[in-house]
C-alpha cells in the first residue's frame, strides 16, 4: 500500500470514529454568522445523582465520573 493510501485509510477511520461522538449539548450562538460554541461545562450532579434537571451531557459523581441521566 502507498503512503497515499495508507493516509486515505487512516482519514476514514479517523472520520468514523469522531461521527458517532455527540455528547449531547446543543451549539450555542450569540449571532447567526460568527462563532459558536459547542461545549459546555459539566456540573456536579444533585444530591442523589442526575434527575429531570441533568442536562443530557450529564453530570460529575463524587468521584468525578461523568453519569447521565
Amino acid at each position: 500500500m502507498t503512503r497515499l493510501g495508507v493516509a486515505a485509510a487512516l482519514l476514514v477511520v479517523a472520520a468514523a470514529c469522531s461521527s458517532g461522538q455527540d455528547p449531547g449539548v446543543d451549539p450555542v450562538s450569540s449571532s447567526t454568522s460568527g462563532p459558536t460554541t459547542t461545549s459546555a461545562l459539566v456540573q456536579p450532579c444533585p444530591d442523589g445523582g442526575p434527575d429531570q434537571t441533568t442536562p443530557p451531557a450529564g453530570c460529575l459523581d463524587a468521584d468525578g465520573n461523568v453519569v447521565r441521566p
